[in-house]
């Protein structure tokens, strides 16, 4: 097996952070994550992390910043999984999605997500899992 190379994407607006719902059926869990995803062969992480954001939602970025490289162990849906995870942030061209309550998204596959526009705080106090585990690091600084 291999081990996959992914680009999350961190935006901000005031205090809060665009994360998009995700739920893991075997867990019967919740959770957050940023946008984002898998980097194709012959990209790099700063190309994926644009591509991918363009893809789902359709957006384009600009001042887009490296906050740094996780190694993600876990298991989603009763599967072991194993990633290697570029974290970016970045801004909207577009300024208007920082006013929407929603954004609506679609992964390759056609399935579809909301992101929303999540309080810091509530974040913080880990009432709400956010994956990929250690990303929580990058979430409440400005």
């Amino acid at each position: 097996m291999h081990i996959p190379a992914k680009a999350l994407c961190i935006f901000r607006y005031q205090d809060k952070v665009l994360l998009s719902h995700g739920h893991d059926p075997s867990k019967n869990e919740n959770y957050f994550r940023p946008i984002g995803g898998t980097i194709e062969f012959g990209e790099t992480s700063l190309e994926a992390v644009k591509r991918e954001v363009l893809e789902e939602i359709n957006q384009q970025i600009i001042h887009t910043k490296l906050l740094g490289v996780l190694e993600n162990l876990f298991t989603f849906d009763a599967q072991a999984g194993h990633e290697i995870v570029f974290v970016y942030e970045a801004e909207f061209f577009d300024k208007t999605l920082y006013s929407q309550v929603e954004i609506k998204g679609c992964e390759t596959n056609g399935s579809t997500y909301i992101a929303e526009w999540v309080n810091t705080h509530l974040l913080v106090s880990g009432q709400y899992p956010v994956y990929p585990k250690g990303i929580a690091q990058w979430l409440g600084k400005e």
